[in-house]
């Protein structure tokens, strides 16, 4: 007897291939937008600890840079993070479902986290630029922010665990459990969480591009940002290999029997390597480099990009393992409505490349929070 509810008698109206495009590509930017607020963030609390300790100016001025931005990251995380989570429900609503039901006081209460980590974002940052101290708010943004990373990875990794679904319910029919018995689940969790450095460290390199030449901020960016990538892509490559040896030998294997996951997998081991690299060079630089900077930011976006197939392969060799084939599904497809929603969405990408493209152009404004 299978342990998933039924499949919906509904047909998809796209192919399975589109929608997992579309679910990976979004969820790229999704977690390319969380990890740099993540990271900045933590960041911006360590320096402002460390510049009142040391009187320094630098320290200050970068700290407050940094929150000043996190809101509108805050803003890219939540409008980017609503795709995936709404292609991973046609993908894979039978398990999601499911697990989300089993998690449901603290799946719901992500709205509430959520809205107090925002809040604690734009009261910090008004704080920083009215020069006063913020580490309170900052801290329990922070704290907000990581209980809801929590809470994700509780779901996403209970989701392929349809064997303990039963003796959860009966320990808590009302949903007030976590998925606390997985052995891989701290070190999937910690494994993004130590991805938010190299993010954010490409992020500060790319910021210091901005600054003039003659701003003393400037080179103390673009070797904070070197530090953070490589110490960062350090951490992370250690958390990898124990989130993969945490894993089934199967799944293993099925990741390097596919072309498309082995090469994802080199591919973030060669990534990793050039993020190490650049991040060692602008760590050591006198000066901010615009090649440093655009090839640590590369290289974190091609790393991501392969983290998510990765994740990708591991859920659905897990899920298949169980008796749940994603592509095992009934498809109707309406070629009219997916060339409306291409376009769509299209033109959606182009419009926020284009604000994007107007922020970046945009006059400097001096900033002062030292």
């Amino acid at each position: 007897m299978t342990r998933f509810p039924a499949v919906d008698p509904i047909p998809l109206p796209a192919p399975l291939w589109l929608f997992k495009l579309l679910h990976n590509v979004t969820f790229i930017l999704h977690l390319g937008a969380v990890e740099m607020m993540i990271g900045g963030l933590i960041l911006a609390l360590l320096l402002s600890v460390a510049a009142r300790r040391r009187s320094s100016p630098e320290m200050l001025q970068a700290s407050g840079m940094i929150a000043h931005r996190l809101p509108t990251v805050m803003a890219f995380v939540i409008n980017l993070g609503i795709p995936p989570l709404l292609f991973a429900q046609v993908l894979y609503g039978r398990a999601l479902y499911t697990s989300s039901v089993l998690i449901g006081v603290f799946w719901i209460s992500v709205i509430f986290l959520l809205m107090g980590s925002y809040y604690g974002l734009y009261f910090s940052a008004k704080r920083a630029e009215s020069k006063r101290r913020w580490l309170a708010p900052g801290l329990a943004a922070l704290l907000l922010i990581l209980t809801i990373s929590f809470i994700y990875s509780n779901n996403m990794t209970l989701m392929i665990r349809p064997a303990v679904w039963q003796s959860m319910y009966r320990a808590s029919p009302a949903g007030a459990q976590l998925n606390s018995s997985d052995p891989a689940l701290p070190f999937r969790w910690l494994f993004f969480i130590a991805g938010s450095f190299p993010a954010a460290g490409a992020a500060l390199m790319l910021l210091s591009l901005r600054q003039r030449a003659t701003d003393p901020v400037r080179p103390f960016l673009m070797r904070l940002g070197g530090w953070s990538a490589a110490a960062g892509m350090v951490l992370e490559a250690i958390c990898a290999y124990a989130t993969i040896s945490a894993q089934p030998a199967e799944v293993v294997g099925g990741i390097m029997i596919s072309p498309l996951y082995a090469i994802s997998a080199w591919l973030w081991v060669a990534t990793a390597a050039i993020c190490l690299l650049a991040g060692v060079a602008g760590a050591s630089s006198r000066s901010p480099g615009a090649l440093i900077a655009s090839a640590s930011a590369l290289a974190v976006f091609l790393n991501i990009a392969s983290t998510v197939e990765i994740r990708d392969a591991i859920r659905d060799l897990t899920l298949r393992a169980a008796g749940f084939d994603v592509w095992n599904r009934q498809v109707v497809t309406n070629w009219s409505v997916v060339g409306v929603f291409l376009v769509l969405f299209v033109g959606a990408a182009a419009a926020i490349a284009f604000l994007i493209g107007v922020v970046a152009r945009a006059r400097r404004v001096e900033e002062k929070y030292a």
